[in-house]
């Protein structure tokens, strides 16, 4: 059963015909996470442009149309902005296809430590969880305050690799992997 999202508070699913009328909010979001001066490793490089910012969630389409992409936002109801965005993967491999991956979980610099990205992957994982999903797996850079979020939140850490990423700076970083059965 899903938990009751505090009053306000809205989560969304996405379809491919959604993204040009959210385009823009994403793409803000996008870049106010990449262009954080604290740093993130999301898979691009800052400054990130609104531009690449657009083709990256444009280019979401055929993956969500096609099923094997999942994407969630979250919006407050005074506020026409995204506060938060996380994505499901789903792994089309027959051998693979009691899990999924977590994706690009984004919270806004401005509405962290609010609880939004907890919002998100309660919602996630139930999602998964009724989708026929049994396991998620993630990973995070090592030293980031999602790390601690996920540990809260009952995943499972079960590695870390060295220099698995960069920084948005292009600076290299660890990667902590977890896994959570549902």
């Amino acid at each position: 059963m899903r938990e009751p999202l505090p009053s306000g508070y809205t989560i969304t699913q996405l379809t491919a015909s959604d993204i040009p009328q959210h385009v823009n909010s994403l793409s803000t979001l996008l870049c106010q996470c990449v262009n954080d001066p604290q740093g993130s490793s999301i898979g691009f490089h800052a400054p990130l442009s609104l531009s690449s910012a657009s083709t990256y969630w444009s280019q979401l389409s055929s993956s969500i149309s096609s099923q094997i992409l999942h994407l969630f936002i979250l919006t407050y109801d005074t506020s026409p902005e995204i506060l938060g965005t996380v994505q499901l993967s789903i792994i089309p491999k027959a051998t693979h296809l009691h899990r999924a991956e977590v994706v690009k979980l984004l919270v806004r610099p401005d509405a962290r430590r609010k609880g939004i990205a907890r919002m998100l992957m309660l919602h996630i994982e139930q999602f998964a969880k009724e989708t026929g999903r049994e396991m998620l797996t993630l990973d995070t850079a090592t030293e980031t305050p999602a790390r601690d979020m996920y540990k809260r939140l009952g995943w499972e850490e079960w590695g870390t690799c060295r220099s698995y990423a960069s920084w948005a700076d292009g600076t290299r970083c660890d990667a902590t992997f977890f896994s959570k059965d549902l």
